[in-house]
């Protein structure tokens, strides 16, 4: 269950992280105030929706949090059945992708939402069905 929990947490701050702008857009920001104040972040930087360096910081630093999340899930799903292995290593490695796409992006997630086509989706199949996470 812990590996599980892992795994959730790991989604939801990837959804957290690619809807910044979106959530701006409803006046509401998820990223905890306490490490926008360690990186330097107001909300009014967030509203004005500029790519700083500071803002830059903090998103790498909420990148390598939900990675480490990732990292410790990966033991649990190896622990799935076979049946149930292939589904949850697929939402996992996509989910991570998102982060390489923000990252690729260069933080820009106030007016451009990472994301994967259907194509870079469906890519890691073959690796995952050799088994290899």
């Amino acid at each position: 269950l812990n590996y599980a929990a892992d795994l959730g947490i790991a989604m939801q701050l990837t959804n957290i992280l690619r809807d910044v702008g979106e959530d701006l857009g409803r006046g509401r920001i998820y990223l905890p105030a306490e490490d926008l104040r360690r990186f330097g972040v107001t909300e009014e930087d967030l509203f004005a929706r500029n790519v700083t360096a500071e803002f830059k910081a903090l998103m790498e630093f909420q990148i390598q949090r939900a990675e480490s999340y990732y990292l410790k899930s990966d033991v649990g799903i190896t622990m799935l059945s076979s049946d149930s292995r292939l589904p949850v290593s697929m939402a996992r490695l996509n989910y991570s992708r998102i982060l390489e796409q923000i990252r690729e992006n260069e933080y820009q997630v106030f007016d451009q939402r990472a994301h994967l086509s259907t194509a870079k989706k469906l890519a890691i199949l073959p690796r995952l069905w050799i088994g290899a996470l």
